[in-house]
């Protein structure tokens, strides 16, 4: 019985450990940071997560971009960035026939 119930948490743990790596991070301004990371099992791409720090310690995430489908993304570039939008210029491998680098414009309205 403990080994049906320890097995699950194993696999778990491990599953944990290689998906949601830390692949690419890089400080926006002083108080935001941009990082991507490996997605799961059927995700296109990776996942790239805009987080504000508070406080010094805490990271609050507000903005994650999971539908790109793009892969070994390797430098992210901040091209503008203003209280209306935000553009980024995503540097990859180009295995999915996607142009590089990426341009990608956010609409921020204040929000982050």
């Amino acid at each position: 019985m403990t080994g049906f119930l320890l097995t699950p948490l194993v696999i778990l743990s491990i599953l944990t450990l290689i998906l949601g790596q830390v692949v690419y991070e890089k400080k926006i301004d002083e108080t935001n940071k941009i990082s991507v990371t490996t997605g799961g099992f059927l995700a296109c791409g990776e996942i790239i997560n805009i987080t504000q720090t508070r406080l010094g310690i805490f990271d609050k995430q507000v903005f994650h971009i999971n539908n790109l489908c793009l892969i070994g993304i390797n430098r992210i570039e901040t091209v503008k960035l203003d209280d209306k939008h935000a553009e980024f210029l995503i540097y990859h491998d180009g295995q999915q026939d996607s142009e590089n680098p990426y341009k990608y414009d956010v609409e921020r309205n204040n929000v982050w």
